[in-house]
């Protein structure tokens, strides 16, 4: 089975999409050739798939904690991204956003992980503006005994991050049946400056895979995966989380030549999320007699329908796919800090319902020997609405969710429905054997978010109020890139601008964090290098810049120029490597949600390495933070921890070593 850490792979030979797959650079002996520019490699260990994403060249992923990561690709994140495991959405049940949907994605078994940047593609779902997240368990290579496997065991100082994961596949040429599990406990981090930053958490997942041959060419495959969070400490948000459980399920069916497709592939999913969050039961962050507890939960199910058609140059996808999430949160006060809740403060998720049926159709063609066009279309018909805006919260009973949107909003609105159109138009030039130019054009819709339209939170005299009466953004796109592939050097170049019309903006107005729709652009440019020295040496570059400007300044959560400089030596059964992360300094923010102040540049340098004991046997080890920097990235929640009052941002951990062992079968 394939291994769950990453590296860029050429996008000479990933088609349209350009994708980029994570693999993991130490659990082979040499990088395949040709693939060094699609993969992203992923040089020390993570342990959630938002942190793992921080590998790829344009890509960034905000820090709450020691969880929680939240991916963003080209200065876009939350909504604006689909993640998609094993064919299926899941969405957080926490409004703040502890528990973005890579968190409860158990990094530690999926065989691909790939990264489309932009709109490629009309295939993964309604949005998906700022790119795609494709989680996948593939199917197990057995061995003579049919067995496959690993037990991998591992440990990181400073934080006292124990962790062990175990995959194991048995079966035969028609089926098999997979078993995954890890479990993690780590206590918080120290940063470069010697302060503690609130990190701690345990996490288990839990998960089964199985596929089996029906017929010749059809294919039948059932997943469930569960992840179990307790005791999640976080410096970026104002409360901790006591506990956040996640189930998915998803059953996919494959039928080779039926009737006039090609293939037919039916996935159907459901996914339930429960979360509670509070100020005083992990640690007391509240000195009141009363603690303040949020329990919220998310369902999400759906499915597609996809069609494949081949005919002579031409390669026809088309289908219908349908997705379902209600959301609910409620803020509490616990007079007693016991778990007996006395008062319902508010109604955050009102019952928060969205529902999206989308119809689309893509064409992959080949004109001649060098070039391709792709188009594609879908339409998506978007149905949300707070069904419990009407009911009774606060002191008095008066803080309704509908009464917070005609007091902010001045609408009484409940219900919004919206019909949108995308489109991608992609050509890829071969230019020379050598040389691939790819330019893609591509307008999206991204519809508001449960929080974006329907959160309702009125405490203190401070106010988080969703605008019922939001537009769904609209993106028009357009990336260049070339790609050149000259034996030990290949690189890519890469240029982007995002016109959005009725971008959706949080702003704060007196004590109240509201949002409107205004418009925006985005741009920016990335550069891939990679460059064998010699049999022994490698060296590879990645630089990232994005700017965000809207009718109302600096957009939020945008990474200022970006660089990574990884310079490899193996030799044998052994290696070893330098990886140099760099960020420019950032004064262009947005203070209503960003940290009110300009971010410093940093400069930091790992090592890391390893070494094959055996044909089965693996020692990986390394130390982050060699000069023990005390940097915070710009993309960041903002310390909001009252133990550690000096920190203005969530700092990243000081120096730390790392040891992984792991035995594959």
């Amino acid at each position: 089975m394939a291994a769950a850490i990453l590296a860029v792979v050429s996008p000479l030979s990933t088609g349209h999409d350009l994708a980029i797959e994570l693999v993991e650079v130490t659990a082979r002996a040499e990088p395949r050739s040709g693939q060094l520019l699609s993969e992203a490699p992923v040089t020390r260990p993570t342990h959630d798939a938002g942190e793992l994403l921080r590998s790829v060249t344009g890509m960034t992923a905000l820090r709450r904690g020691g969880r929680g990561f939240d991916p963003i690709i080209r200065g876009q994140s939350q909504s604006n991204l689909n993640v998609i495991a094993n064919g299926a959405f899941s969405y957080g049940a926490c409004p703040g956003r502890m528990d973005p949907p890579s968190t409860y994605v158990g990094v530690d078994s999926f065989d691909s992980v790939s990264v489309i940047k932009g709109h490629r593609s009309v295939i993964y779902g309604a949005g998906g503006s700022g790119g795609t997240l494709l989680f996948e368990h593939l199917r197990p290579e057995l061995n003579d005994s049919g067995l496959a496997g690993s037990v991998t065991s591992g440990y990181t100082g400073n934080s006292d991050l124990k962790s062990l994961a175990a995959d194991v596949a048995a079966g035969n040429e028609r089926g098999y049946v997979r078993l995954f599990g890890a479990s993690k406990h780590s206590d918080n981090y120290e940063d470069g400056n010697g302060d503690q930053v609130a990190s701690a958490f345990d996490s288990t997942t839990l998960g089964i895979v199985a596929g089996i041959d029906l017929l010749p060419g059809s294919y039948l495959e059932f997943s469930h995966e569960r992840a179990d969070e307790e005791d999640v400490w976080y410096a970026g948000n104002g409360m901790d989380a006591v506990f956040a459980e996640s189930a998915s399920t998803s059953v996919k069916w494959v039928q080779q030549a039926l009737g006039a497709a090609d293939e037919v592939e039916l996935t159907l999913y459901y996914s339930d999320v429960d979360h509670l969050m509070d100020n005083y039961t992990v640690r007391e962050r509240n000195t009141q007699p009363a603690g303040m507890a949020a329990p919220s939960s998310s369902t999400t199910w759906g499915g597609r329908l996809l069609a494949t058609f081949l005919t002579g140059n031409s390669e026809w996808r088309a289908g219908v796919d349908y997705r379902a999430n209600d959301r609910n949160a409620d803020l509490y006060m616990d007079q007693g800090k016991d778990g007996d809740y006395d008062m319902l403060v508010a109604r955050m998720w009102p019952d928060a319902q969205q529902r999206q049926a989308g119809l689309f159709a893509e064409l992959d063609h080949r004109l001649n020997a060098r070039d391709t066009l792709r188009l594609g279309l879908r339409l998506d018909q978007h149905d949300s609405r707070a069904e419990d805006a009407n009911l009774s919260a606060g002191m008095m009973g008066s803080a309704t969710p509908a009464r917070l949107y005609q007091q902010f909003y001045n609408t009484n609105d409940t219900r919004k429905d919206d019909l949108g159109l995308s489109a991608v138009l992609g050509w890829d030039r071969q230019i020379d054997p050598l040389t691939l130019f790819s330019a893609n054009l591509s307008r999206s819709v991204r519809t508001p978010d449960s929080s974006e339209q329907w959160i309702a939170r009125s405490a203190g005299g401070n106010f988080w109020v969703g605008n019922p009466d939001l537009d769904p953004e609209i993106h028009q796109q357009l990336d260049l890139t070339l790609v050149r592939d000259h034996g030990r050097l290949e690189w890519s170049a890469t240029v982007f601008v995002d016109a959005v019309d009725d971008h959706i903006e949080r702003y704060r107005a007196g004590s109240a964090d509201l949002y409107r729709n205004s418009d925006a652009t985005l741009f920016g440019s990335e550069i891939d290098a990679s460059l064998v020295v010699s049999d022994h040496l490698r060296t590879r570059l990645g630089l990232a810049w994005t700017r965000g400007h809207g009718d109302n300044g600096d957009l939020a959560q945008i990474a200022p120029l970006e660089a990574r400089l990884n310079l490899d030596y193996q030799r044998g059964n052994w290696a070893l490597g330098a990886e140099w992360v760099a960020s420019a300094s950032q004064s262009n923010f947005n203070p209503a949600v960003d940290v009110d102040a300009p971010t410093p540049g940093f400069g930091v340098l790992h090592l890391y390495g390893h070494w094959n004991l055996g044909a089965s046997l693996i020692l990986e080890a390394g130390i982050e933070n060699l000069f023990d920097r005390a940097y915070a990235y710009h993309v960041n929640a903002g310390n909001a921890d009252p133990f550690n009052p000096e920190a203005v941002r969530v700092n990243e951990p000081g120096r730390q070593g790392w040891l992984k062992l792991r035995y594959q079968l």
